[in-house]
């Protein structure tokens, strides 16, 4: 005879007094069993679909990323495959990494630690500020009296922003002088020196720099173009100054890797429907930055088939960044027909009331 009580996780424990002596053991409910066999892992781990879902990476990328970087499931049920909770996690800080414009291949094999560091660190931390770099308006500093005159002469703009101004090299060197740091510097100087360029980039590290000269011997262009320094005579437009200075925060942002988007989808999709414009300049713009988005995840897949041959691997991890890059002035312009927008529409005064109608 059989004593049986109902343990834990499904299981029967009991006393068994088979042959007249009490043997005790452990019996499994069928059910409970039933249910294990048929998916072993429900409790603690995700379905590919489940996990597409929860990250917004496609089944067909998580495929391909099991092939190509061994980013394997951390278990198979036949042919089922189940991601565990870390892997999960994971996935989304990978997500979040690639929508700023990182790569899969730069990405997924990073530690959790290695991931949270990326996530942190300062041009992502930017991505939420008006004046961040990723929304392709570069931090700009002016050295250089000329320079700072030219500038008090143009109307505001959004191209750029200038966010720090020397007078000359002594005083971008002088210690007591700090101000924010631009991605940026322009750097005006009478006669052209590679070695005072030298004395800026040293005090700037971090900085793209920009030499507008007056004079310059032979001897000095070479080295400014041995060293890939941007050089331009002077004197100078404003609009090419504001043109050179996109251009190279472009450099600097690629060399830090990061091309953040500005809105998401859902914001896209909000501004879209919001555009009364019966030209319907957003909606078309909205259209333009999706068109980029979708191009740039094609490219991206096929940077990642290319994985093995570096030259068009390489060429193709270009175009991609590339076309973030479009997707980014696309979106400033964007921004700038919405925010005047919002500008007009502040200033109608709700107030005022209708021609003919008194109180």
């Amino acid at each position: 005879m059989c004593h049986l009580g109902r343990g834990f996780g499904g299981l029967f424990e009991g006393v068994c007094a088979l042959d007249n002596s009490p043997k005790r053991g452990i019996f499994v409910d069928p059910l409970y069993l039933y249910k294990k066999m048929a998916n072993p892992l429900a409790d603690d781990f995700y379905r590919i679909g489940s996990v597409a879902a929860l990250t917004g990476i496609a089944v067909e990328r998580l495929r391909a990323w099991e092939r190509r970087h061994d980013f394997s499931p951390a278990h198979k049920h036949g042919r089922t495959r189940f991601y565990s909770a870390q892997q999960l996690e994971k996935l989304k800080k990978i997500k979040h990494l690639i929508d700023r414009g990182q790569t899969v291949s730069s990405v997924i094999h990073l530690t959790e630690q290695q991931l949270n560091q990326r996530l942190n660190d300062s041009p992502a931390a930017a991505v939420d500020s008006p004046n961040a770099a990723a929304q392709a308006i570069p931090l700009v500093g002016l050295v250089g009296a000329n320079l700072l005159q030219l500038e008090q002469k143009q109307e505001p703009t959004d191209r750029i922003d200038v966010v720090a101004r020397w007078a000359n090299l002594d005083a971008l060197l002088d210690p007591s002088q700090q101000q924010q740091l631009p991605q940026v510097l322009v750097l005006q100087m009478p006669v052209l020196s590679a070695q005072d360029i030298a004395k800026a980039q040293q005090h700037l590290p971090n900085s793209k720099i920009i030499t507008a000269y007056q004079f310059a011997t032979a001897a000095e262009l070479s080295r400014c173009q041995t060293a890939d320094t941007p050089v331009l005579k002077w004197p100078l437009d404003w609009r090419e100054i504001e043109f050179t200075c996109l251009e190279e925060s472009k450099r600097y942002l690629k060399s830090v890797g990061y091309a953040q988007r500005r809105f998401s989808d859902e914001e896209l999709i909000a501004l879209a429907v919001s555009d009364t414009d019966p030209n319907q300049p957003t909606q078309h713009l909205v259209e333009a930055v999706h068109q980029i988005n979708a191009l740039s995840a094609y490219l991206q897949t096929c940077a990642e088939e290319h994985a093995s041959e570096a030259a068009a691997h390489g060429a193709l991890d270009e175009a991609c960044s590339d076309a973030a890059y479009a997707r980014a002035y696309l979106e400033s312009a964007l921004h700038t027909i919405t925010a005047a927008a919002e500008h007009a529409t502040a200033q109608q005064s709700p107030t005022n009331p209708p021609s003919g109608l008194t109180h």
